[in-house]
């Protein structure tokens, strides 16, 4: 029988997730941090937002983006908590971005304006598939499975990221008329 001496196969799923904290931490600073500009963005642009219901709805998607990569960070970072409650707080963050997306498509619904495929695929496409990120990154999770880390959980967080700040910088640079 062949004995394992690697020191990470030894450690449990509690000791292997405190090793991700320092990529948490950086990850909730640059959301914290990220959010607080598109606040700035908001105040400045704030007639040309608030009077067009497209960039009104970009101001809140990335709101609730940078929101729900600053929540994933922070329960990654509650000490000592086990996959079965990570992984439920994952799915629950995923039920929210859930409602948010339904209630956005609601929104649009009878909204006759022409999106770009860019525009759409970021509305729709990306949330979605950030929401199914969520759903089997929790599910693994829960099931104290560090994959669901690797291959979900950090695909969602640069998703939501990606989307979120090319959102804030299109609301930063709109054009006054």
């Amino acid at each position: 029988m062949a004995v394992n001496l690697s020191p990470i196969s030894s450690m449990d799923f509690v000791e292997r997730i405190v090793q991700w904290q320092p990529f948490f931490v950086t990850v909730a600073t640059v959301a914290g941090t990220l959010v607080g500009l598109l606040f700035i963005s908001l105040s400045i642009n704030r007639d040309a937002i608030t009077a067009n219901h497209t960039q009104f709805r970009l101001a809140r998607r990335s709101f609730f983006d940078f929101i729900f990569i600053l929540l994933i960070s922070l329960f990654f970072l509650i000490p000592l908590q086990g996959g079965f409650y990570l992984g439920i707080e994952l799915w629950a963050i995923g039920i929210l971005k859930a409602k948010v997306l339904m209630r956005q498509i609601a929104e649009v619904w009878n909204d006759e304006q022409e999106s770009s495929l860019w525009n759409l695929t970021c509305e729709y496409v990306l949330p979605m598939v950030s929401i199914i990120g969520l759903a089997i990154g929790g599910w693994r999770i829960y099931h104290e499975s560090l994959l669901g880390v690797y291959y979900f959980v950090v695909p969602v967080i640069a998703t939501l990221l990606a989307t979120a700040c090319s959102n804030a910088w299109q609301l930063l640079i709109i054009e006054k008329k």
